[in-house]
């Protein structure tokens, strides 16, 4: 949710509180739902406080309760988290990023808590946890500090597609440091990749103001450069293809350490898509226009390297029709958001939306509340020609129901709907999505996003990188 809409309710609650003298745990937590919430002011510190129950094979005798299953991937949602890649980020990105209104306990809280980060820090000190856990304190230098947590293997189920990779993190730990009961100092540069997980605050060393944590980490690098491997990608030079004639593009990388290499691609025209695993681009271009392709190859041991170049797509025989893509800032990439018309602060940078690729998106609703926004450009479309509008959408939702509509985007081009969203198809990442509208070549046409939210439990619908094109 938009915190920005919250503010004003927020201060007053703290004004109140600050007056009371009462102690309320963050996020919305309760005493009945998050019993470590109440517990910082006791001896021994918030950590050793932490609810636990008895496993005799873990290393403290006993295993954590609250959030576990989200904590170690065996809750319903572990199978959304994008193991496939990585995103680098920074401590004073993820710290900056809104804190849930709630914290559900056996589900995610997308797309933060579905997603794998890599960072680069300075492990401060850790500790080992009364639930087993290794508890690292991160810092960026800057003022910026957050929590990333090893679980031991053997609190972790058989069928979390997490085990495989603590059980690494773990060693990896285990042959540089051991961890005790007592916070014990490092201050040595780290790179750490883990699953992003918003925790409860409770007064935990290190935590980040929002609660924002790396648990679980998948993998640990001492030393500034995340193992001093690197990733070179090579540039397989401009593409030419035509409309509906299959291609295949053989992406080439090489890397220095010995870890497994996944592919991603931005830009790519429309029916081409990359294999994670090999590097293989293929498929049947769908729509004439021209973009540019960036290739990232990610080392499962945390480098990566990218190349870029440019993919031209001609249409078929050529016609009366000159291939063009008709949108203005088709990427919001200005800034602003001319030549569209848009509701006020759409047209955003924040990180907690990210983009679909460059700076800046489109963010319609996200308020928890009844609104609406509007996202709308004219376009004339030539006569005789073949039309196709596609765009990028992400949607993230609050909402819990699985069969309900509560909040929904509509796409209009013209007086037809071409396609409706909802908080049904909330989902981590991007997904492309293309119409063919040729029934309105020879007309002006108004391209329009509507998104319309309910009284309560956010939905946001992110658009990014639209075309309009013809051939």
């Amino acid at each position: 949710m938009r915190t920005t809409r919250t503010t004003v309710a927020l201060l007053s609650t703290i004004a109140c509180v600050v007056v009371l003298g009462f102690t309320v745990p963050a996020s919305g937590a309760n005493p009945q739902h998050d019993p470590d919430a109440w517990q910082s002011s006791s001896a021994g510190g918030a950590e050793e406080n932490e609810e636990v129950v008895a496993n005799p094979l873990a290393v403290t005798a006993s295993c954590g309760v609250e959030r576990w299953s989200v904590k170690t991937g065996t809750d319903a949602d572990a199978g959304k988290i994008t193991l496939q890649s990585t995103t680098a980020t920074t401590i004073a990105s993820l710290d900056a990023l809104p804190a849930p209104s709630s914290l559900p306990s056996s589900n995610r809280v997308q797309p933060t808590e579905t997603t794998v980060f890599r960072l680069q820090a300075t492990l401060t000190e850790y500790k080992l946890e009364t639930d087993s856990d290794y508890h690292l304190v991160l810092s960026d230098g800057a003022g910026h500090t957050m929590i990333a947590e090893i679980p031991d293997p053997a609190c972790v189920g058989s069928s979390s597609p997490l085990l495989t990779s603590i059980q690494k993190a773990r060693g990896e730990f285990n042959a540089k440091y051991t961890p005790t009961s007592s916070f014990k100092t490092a201050n040595v540069p780290v790179t750490v990749t883990g699953v992003g997980f918003f925790d409860f605050l409770h007064g935990q060393t290190g935590v980040a103001p929002n609660g924002i944590e790396l648990h679980a980490v998948l993998d640990v690098q001492f030393g500034s450069g995340g193992g001093g491997g690197s990733v070179t990608v090579t540039n397989p030079g401009d593409q030419t293809s035509v409309v509906g004639q299959a291609v295949s593009v053989q992406i080439q990388a090489s890397a220095s350490d010995s870890g497994t290499l996944r592919y991603t691609a931005t830009g790519l025209p429309a029916g081409l898509s990359i294999n994670a695993a090999s590097g293989q681009i293929s498929g049947t271009p769908t729509t004439a226009g021209s973009s540019t392709v960036a290739v990232t190859a990610t080392d499962s041991t945390g480098p990566t390297g990218s190349t870029s170049f440019h993919w031209t797509v001609n249409p078929v025989g050529g016609g009366g029709c000159t291939a063009a893509q008709l949108l203005g800032n088709p990427g919001f990439e200005t800034g602003t958001a001319t030549p569209w018309s848009t509701s006020s602060g759409v047209v955003s940078n924040n990180t907690g939306e990210p983009p679909h690729s460059g700076s800046y998106d489109a963010w319609l609703d996200g308020y928890g509340s009844t609104h609406t926004d509007t996202v709308s450009q004219s376009v004339a479309i030539p006569s005789g020609c073949h039309a196709s509008v596609s765009f990028y959408l992400h949607i993230d939702t609050a909402e819990t129901s699985t069969t309900t509509v509560y909040d929904n985007l509509t796409v209009k081009v013209g007086a037809t709907t071409v396609a409706t969203f909802s908080n049904l198809n909330a989902g981590s990442g991007y997904t492309l999505h293309s119409y063919d509208v040729s029934s309105v070549a020879g007309q002006t046409v108004t391209l329009l996003f509507t998104g319309a939210e309910d009284s309560v439990q956010q939905t946001s619908f992110v658009l990014d990188d639209t075309t309009l094109t013809v051939s």
